[in-house]
């Protein structure tokens, strides 16, 4: 009677454990990538995420550079510019880069930057405004959003439908990013971008450093105000973009401290320098040899 009991009992432990265990799902991930370069970085995560049994949906507006078709489910939306607009502002782009200038980098990367983000605008309102588009995004149940915050669409649309935010990005003009995330940016320590400066400054460096931080302070508050008018109108509150960054649940920093100078970061920010970059194949041990040989014999490099 006692061993029946024991069985009965294990039996219903066995159960009991097993009514506990639930099939392994992905989740289903809604991505908001920035176009260009920033796409392929982006690409590989998205790739690998879809290989582990993710859903993801990568969601680009029908005019883009490097849309593509993939291991993932690709759906697109309107926008109000044409495929001409588009080159013609990458072109303004390439100009500015090869013909880069010290004395005109600042005020022609701050105009570019005002040009480009009309464009970024534009490309939201046009998904944001876009009803039957939103309703059918929020009726599939996402889990989170990935999005490259160089575009506002992620946090608004990440707002709106109270999704955690992952943000994937390389950084932000003005440092938005890290000053929306809380970070200590003291201009004493923390160079500023045009400054020159390095990350250890004297006296008359530190204030040349605080001089740029006051400047550019200016110059983002009207570069980024756009992207306030938009949070504010869209999601009918006042608020900042500022603001909707701070929400981020995670932050994909694409950089290390081999290349960027060393700053405080946040609990929840993880860099990820390199992972665009291929494994690439040893080289074969004759051109190893060869290379050796060169490098022994001559005297120039002795």
């Amino acid at each position: 009677m006692g061993r029946l009991q024991s069985v009965v009992a294990l039996g219903l432990l066995v159960l009991l454990c097993c009514s506990f265990i639930r099939t392994v799902e992905g989740g289903k991930i809604l991505v908001m990538p920035m176009d260009g370069s920033h796409w392929f970085s982006i690409k590989i995560l998205v790739e690998e995420l879809s290989q582990k049994g993710h859903e993801m949906v990568v969601l680009f507006p029908e005019i883009s550079l490097n849309i593509q078709d993939g291991n993932y489910i690709l759906e697109t939306f309107k926008t109000p510019f044409t495929r001409a607009d588009l080159d013609a502002l990458m072109d303004d782009f390439a100009k500015i880069i090869l013909n880069f200038s010290v004395s005109t980098s600042v005020f022609e990367h701050f105009r570019l930057h005002m040009n480009f983000t009309e464009f970024k605008v534009q490309s939201c309102e046009s998904l944001l405004y876009n009803e039957s588009l939103m309703k059918s995004l929020k009726e599939r149940g996402f889990d989170v959003i990935l999005t490259d915050p160089f575009l506002p669409c992620g946090s608004i649309v990440a707002d709106a439908f109270s999704l955690p935010v992952v943000y994937f990005l390389r950084g932000l003009t003005c440092m938005l990013d890290l000053d929306a995330a809380q970070c200590p940016l003291p201009p004493s320590y923390v160079p500023r971008l045009f400054s020159g400066n390095r990350d250890v400054m004297n006296f008359p460096q530190r204030v040349k450093n605080m001089i740029v931080v006051v400047f550019e302070s200016y110059l983002c508050q009207m570069l980024y105000s756009r992207f306030d008018e938009l949070s504010s109108r869209y999601l009918q509150r006042d608020t900042t973009y500022k603001q909707l960054l701070g929400q981020g649940a995670i932050w994909l920093l694409r950089y290390d401290f081999t290349y960027e100078y060393p700053r405080p970061q946040m609990p929840n920010m993880v860099t990820i320098g390199g992972i665009n970059c291929r494994k690439m194949k040893a080289l074969p041990a004759a051109v190893i040899n060869v290379v050796y040989l060169y490098l022994y014999s001559s005297p120039e490099v002795l």
